[in-house]
């Protein structure tokens, strides 16, 4: 009985993903970046109003 080799990649963090979802991995990784990035410009936003309400 053969075993076929598992093929892996390791992302920047170390981990192993399996090659075949390697793609699928990385655009849910940008997904997440975008998202992340949009939500931290809409709270320097809404920090920058409240100190121009304050003076």
């Amino acid at each position: 009985m053969i075993k076929k080799k598992k093929t892996f990649q390791k992302d920047k963090y170390g981990r192993y993903i399996k090659s075949k979802e390697f793609d699928v991995y990385w655009d849910e990784y940008h997904e997440l970046e975008d998202i992340s990035m949009k939500e931290s410009v809409r709270q320097k936003i809404e920090r920058t109003k409240k100190i121009e309400t304050k003076e």
